[in-house]
């Protein structure tokens, strides 16, 4: 695989303190040439599975050879295990408890490795910050061109996190919510290939909170201001939004909430 020489960084460090800036910091201490993106640093607050699908939405505009680290890491110090996966296409750097769940629906690893060895770990890790200790030299070295395997042992299984399926029974398909993003779109795990499946050339009726939709929508702006609309987003999810509102204030429910969708 090709380096583009691009690292990208998804954290819930939030932009207030430094540690974003640290991380930067020391990416560019062990490699000057490389180029970092911030995908985000707004994550909630220890939310792995919202850190998984962000990951799981973005890395795959980047050019290949990029790596991908994600630090949301509730854990740090403890007995999980740091790692570098590397697939066809992308490299990804993170703890060892789920993060990258979402991109390896669609990403097929060749190599997980633990980070262990110099100089992909600072001489002194923190039990703290494993952000600067550890992912950020990794990320610098792997994207300067160093060997994969020089990482660490391999491992042969990681862990993953259970995302909630989606149910069908009859001519009943049931989700939930599973993220919010900023503007309070509800972003379900009925992907428009599982609903178009389970629709076919019927008609359907999509439940959610005490609203009916008989239409999905193309646009925000195919409905009136302040009305309530589902489409299917740039993930490719059912997203249950609001015309120049917040679904999630309108509707004042969460991540978990069900959705039904029933044909007929």
């Amino acid at each position: 695989m090709e380096l583009s020489g691009l690292i990208t960084l998804t954290t819930d460090f939030g932009t207030r303190d430094p540690y974003a800036g640290i991380m930067k910091g020391t990416i560019l201490t062990a490699n000057s040439q490389a180029r970092i993106i911030d995908i985000t640093h707004e994550i909630p607050k220890h939310d792995i599975t919202t850190a998984s699908i962000t990951i799981g939405k973005a890395y795959d505009c980047f050019p290949h050879g990029t790596v991908h680290v994600g630090v949301v890491d509730p854990e740090v110090g403890q007995s999980r295990k740091n790692i570098a996966i590397l697939t066809e296409h992308y490299i990804f750097v993170g703890p060892d408890n789920g993060i990258f769940s979402f991109v390896l629906i669609k990403e097929k690893p060749i190599d997980i490795r633990e980070i262990k060895n110099s100089p992909f770990v600072m001489e002194n890790i923190s039990n703290t910050f494993h952000g600067r200790d550890v992912f950020s030299p990794c990320a610098a070295y792997l994207s300067a061109g160093r060997n994969f395997s020089e990482v660490g042992p391999e491992i042969l299984s990681m862990k993953h996190l259970k995302y909630p399926k989606v149910n069908q029974n009859g001519n009943i398909l049931k989700g939930e919510v599973v993220a919010i993003d900023s503007f309070g779109n509800m972003i379900t795990n009925i992907s428009e290939h599982a609903f178009r499946s389970f629709k076919g050339k019927r008609s359907a009726e999509i439940y959610f909170a005490t609203e009916r939709f008989s239409s999905i929508m193309r646009y925000y702006n195919d409905v009136p201001p302040k009305t309530a609309l589902v489409l299917f987003g740039s993930s490719g999810y059912l997203e249950i939004s609001m015309n120049g509102e917040s679904a999630e204030d309108y509707f004042m429910t969460s991540i978990g909430s069900p959705v039904t969708v029933r044909k007929y």
